[in-house]
């Protein structure tokens, strides 16, 4: 069946001289896997140029119910980030959204709303020019709700300890990465309850947050593992 989809890009292989394995998150059917074979003709109907992570695609199909490699026919650009490969500091963020989103997307059926709201984020990063450096973190957070592990902002002053596992606060602490200690359980309540991109955060916080989330999402997420991304980012954001 031959279908026309809009996609997020998330990963892309080389398999051999003009061939490539990508990973897709498509609006209508969800996480997909496809071959396609790229042309540099100016007739080519897939180009290596529109084979960047994150890139937002209108692509056509062909899928087959009985195969797990689907075939892409044809691709173009529905909307081309200008300002994310400019900046080392927009471009750590959207390399730290496509790894986690590769972490976490791995059998990711149809869900328009979460491919809006990474369309919208991709989108927030490339127009903004300042208003962006949390944006990693209400990402994660934001995520949390589609993936089912949203966590519970229970905190009180007995409550006070981010039990990960259970996601919620307790009146007992746990080791890291298993819990939170009780400066950075106040941190993290701090930021669940407003979860805005504006709020004024120091680079120490964002790194405190940045670790304790992680560390929620590696208790919930099977193989979450070290994201490579993350040095990079951490690097940066403490500039």
């Amino acid at each position: 069946m031959r279908v026309s989809d809009k996609a997020i890009l998330l990963q892309a292989i080389k398999h051999g001289d003009k061939k490539y394995i990508l990973k897709l998150f498509t609006l209508n059917h969800g996480l997909i896997t496809a071959f396609a074979a790229v042309g540099s003709s100016p007739k080519a109907k897939i180009k290596t140029s529109a084979l960047m992570p994150l890139t937002l695609l209108d692509v056509e199909l062909t899928i087959k119910q009985n195969k797990e490699v689907q075939q892409l026919n044809e691709v173009a650009c529905y909307y081309i980030t200008t300002t994310i490969h400019t900046s080392l500091f927009k471009l750590s963020i959207a390399q730290f959204i496509n790894e986690t989103l590769i972490k976490t997307l791995k059998e990711q059926s149809a869900n328009k709303h979460l491919f809006e709201f990474i369309e919208t984020c991709l989108k927030f990063l490339n127009t903004n020019q300042s208003s962006f450096t949390n944006l990693h973190l209400y990402f994660l957070i934001e995520l949390t709700k589609y993936l089912g592990i949203e966590p519970q902002n229970n905190y009180t002053k007995y409550n006070c300890y981010f039990d990960c596992s259970e996601g919620q606060f307790t009146n007992y602490s746990l080791a890291f990465p298993l819990g939170l200690s009780a400066e950075e359980s106040f941190l993290l309540s701090e930021f669940l309850k407003i979860n805005s991109l504006k709020v004024t955060i120091t680079n120490l916080q964002r790194q405190q947050l940045l670790t304790s989330i992680l560390a929620y999402y590696s208790v919930h997420i099977p193989n979450f593992g070290n994201l490579k991304s993350l040095a990079v980012l951490q690097e940066v954001v403490a500039v």
